[in-house]
């Protein structure tokens, strides 16, 4: 074999092995994109059904809250949400709000019967359930109170807040030592927010979700998609179909 030969044989393995080195990087790109893209539209698509759910929820409790309140139902949910805020502003500027009240939105006035446990319905139907830690001080005493029966005296810790009854208590004989000590407290709260017009519209296709009130009163909120696709990088799909209803308070995608 002559040396033009060898040189020749040289740059064709060479070429190859480049040819080969390019292949593999293809095939492992496309095999991320084959597993990557398609999770990332399923993520999507199940955030947006959850989102559509959650928007749903809360129309139903608007709704329910509405006929609570006015002891009426309605398939307009724009006046119901404005109805229920309205009567929780009211409340929250006066506490006394209670009782038949009446409530004046623009031109229309509504009668609605205000309760005391209407705002914690809406805090708790329209908030997120949290939870902090809280580092938190007491002053505890050390009292003496004499005991007749051993003649003697009994030694109990009260933290500071709940001396007075002690005080007053003819057995009291003193206290004879403070100590101030701290403890971690779990406290559970809702961080509320408040219903607005975008809850009423579906995150994919932008309408209006469907609310209908039968004639027994009761309220039905759907998901206005039949079926959805729209294509996504090119070669790919997302697809969804109805998110499901809630009728008379029950969820179709609550399965027991």
């Amino acid at each position: 074999m002559t040396d033009k030969e060898k040189e020749g044989e040289i740059r064709y393995k060479l070429w190859l092995r480049d040819s080969l080195e390019l292949l593999i990087l293809i095939a492992i790109i496309i095999l991320v994109i084959v597993i990557y893209i398609p999770r990332s539209i399923w993520n999507e698509e199940e955030a947006d059904r959850s989102e559509s759910r959650f928007r749903m929820v809360n129309v139903y409790d608007v709704l329910s809250l509405y006929h609570n309140l006015s002891g009426q139902t309605t398939e307009d949910g724009f006046k119901a949400m404005n109805l229920v805020n309205a009567a929780r502003d009211s409340l929250v500027a006066d506490t006394t709000f209670l009782g038949n009240q009446t409530i004046y939105l623009g031109e229309d006035t509504y009668q609605a019967d205000m309760n005391r446990k209407f705002a914690v319905e809406y805090d708790t139907l329209f908030g997120f359930l949290m939870t902090r830690k809280d580092t938190l001080s007491d002053t505890v005493l050390t009292v003496l109170t004499y005991n007749a029966k051993r003649e003697g005296n009994d030694t109990s810790y009260i933290r500071i807040n709940l001396i007075r009854p002690h005080l007053k208590d003819s057995l009291f004989v003193g206290v004879v030592d403070t100590v101030i000590s701290s403890h971690v407290e779990i406290i559970s709260y809702y961080d509320s927010f408040r219903p607005d017009s975008s809850m009423f519209r579906c995150p994919v296709i932008d309408e209006l979700y469907r609310i209908n009130v039968s004639e027994d009163g009761t309220i039905k909120v759907e998901s206005p998609i039949t079926e959805f696709k729209k294509q996504k990088f090119l070669v790919f799909s997302y697809k969804t179909e109805s998110h499901g209803w809630i009728d008379g308070g029950e969820k179709s995608w609550v399965r027991f």
